[in-house]
């Protein structure tokens, strides 16, 4: 089926001149044989005439079912329509507006697309991938000087930081030799391992005095105050947590709109026409999953249309053996012990693991006591290597989970999150400073009490 395009000059033909069709070529209905001759010898196919005489339109219409396209003047729309609509009474009609005033509801069929509309879905996107594509140039500009780039990640890295820094190499156009994706800790949770093992993804464990080996070093998915480690003004820093404090970087890229950092590396890499490959589509999909919930925790627009666009090109094999790793047996007896120490106090589940082996685990049956029924908020906390790490999920339309444990724990320790996720690491020896006793006990009653103080206020 071929389209019906009306307006009285050729403005139709230059904005859609070139745009891919399905089935036929659009017609064109103008007013004045020169301007019908000027389109047909651009290779469009016109008719021209009186755009309000109804045998005009008689020509146009094969079958009067073909969907028409208006866009004429307001002084002239009604009667337009009316010829049209006396020619093919039962085409469906798309009406190009700009003011204010309804369609005549006389017109049958009739849907009305404001001018407004396009800015929206065409050319403010262009506008924001142009800006994007400048900063990109810029950056590739800055790091080319660079003979060993350093791309960091978190302690322990997630899924979205691991996507985004291979991202980043592929931006820059660089290999892991040139810039590695280094983390000072290592890679734990199973999803995670089994992520960098599938996806055959070298992720480095380094001290912090190997940064001096590297000429720059750039920052995904995390901030230089996260680290203990002193950076001083690093070149780089990508991230879609909220900004801690000064970030010290020559560029930064900072959007806590958004849901996932590797939604911000899919649009460089679109922005730039760098080609995505199979593995890096699928690392980024992941990633864009893992941090909102599958679109539903904290997902936007932007995620969703990286979402829609890396789902085409992800192995998705790959992704069902990556979200689906094998559950060591010492977890269940984590999992027993967390259930056993359970506390329900107003909506929120509370429950202390004691020592355990992997961090991993905290944040893992964080999400899993969340499906309890009446439970809102989520607690759940652990030892490892000499810290108290504490997890927070909920059901995402309460207050922010960031604010709350800032305000929880933010004096003893590093915390902060998302609206739905947070987190928060204290040394043990600060905890027993300020709290006391660090029996399982003690330590889950003193988060009980915090928190719960925090939520209130």
């Amino acid at each position: 089926m071929r389209y019906v395009l009306v307006c009285p000059d050729d403005f139709l033909f230059r904005l859609l001149r070139g745009a891919p069709t399905q089935g036929e070529p659009p017609l064109y209905i103008v007013e004045g044989r020169a301007l019908r001759a000027r389109i047909a010898r651009r290779g469009g196919a016109a008719m021209a005439g009186s755009l309000e005489d109804p045998a005009l339109y008689r020509r146009a219409f094969r079958n009067g079912r073909e969907t028409a396209l208006v866009a004429v003047p307001l002084a002239r729309r009604e009667r337009i329509l009316e010829a049209l609509r006396a020619a093919a009474p039962q085409a469906p009609l798309v009406v190009l507006k700009d003011d204010a005033r309804a369609l005549d509801p006389a017109v049958a069929s009739a849907t009305a697309l404001p001018t407004a509309a396009i800015a929206e879905r065409v050319i403010q996107p262009e506008l924001e991938r142009a800006a994007l594509r400048a900063r990109a140039d810029r950056l590739r500009a800055h790091f080319a000087a660079a003979e060993r780039l350093l791309i960091m990640m978190q302690d322990d890295p997630d899924p979205d930081a691991i996507a985004s820094a291979l991202a980043l190499r592929a931006f820059l156009g660089r290999n892991k030799a040139s810039a590695p994706i280094a983390t000072f800790g290592g890679v734990t949770r199973p999803e995670n391992r089994a992520l960098v093992k599938i996806l055959e993804i070298e992720v480095e464990e380094i001290k912090a005095r190997a940064i001096d080996d590297y000429d720059m070093i750039a920052m995904v998915d995390v901030q230089p105050s996260f680290f203990e480690e002193r950076f001083g003004t690093v070149d780089l820093v990508i991230d879609h947590h909220p900004e801690e404090g000064p970030v010290r970087a020559h560029f930064k890229d900072i959007r806590p709109a958004y849901g996932a950092t590797s939604t911000i590396m899919t649009e460089y890499l679109r922005a730039a026409e760098v080609k995505i490959t199979q593995k890096l589509a699928t690392a980024l999909l992941y990633g864009i999953k893992s941090d909102t919930l599958h679109l539903e925790r904290g997902g936007t627009k932007a995620d969703m249309e990286a979402f829609a666009f890396l789902y085409m090109l992800a192995n998705h094999n790959a992704l069902r053996r990556i979200e689906r790793p094998e559950l060591p047996n010492e977890a269940l007896e984590v999992l027993a012990l967390g259930i056993s120490r359970r506390q329900l106090v107003q909506g929120v589940l509370f429950s202390h693991l004691g020592p355990i082996a992997h961090v991993d685990l905290i944040p893992q049956f964080a999400d899993f006591f969340l499906q309890v029924e009446g439970v809102e908020w989520s607690v759940l906390s652990g030892i490892v290597g000499g810290e108290l790490h504490i997890s927070v999920r909920n059901v995402g339309y309460l207050r922010s989970a960031g604010e709350v444990v800032r305000a929880a724990f933010g004096d003893l320790g590093g915390a902060g999150g998302h609206r739905a996720m947070a987190k928060a690491v204290i040394r043990l020896k600060e905890w027993r400073a300020d709290v006391g006793e660090a029996s399982a006990d003690a330590i889950q009653h003193g988060i009980m009490e915090r928190f719960l103080r925090a939520l209130k206020g």
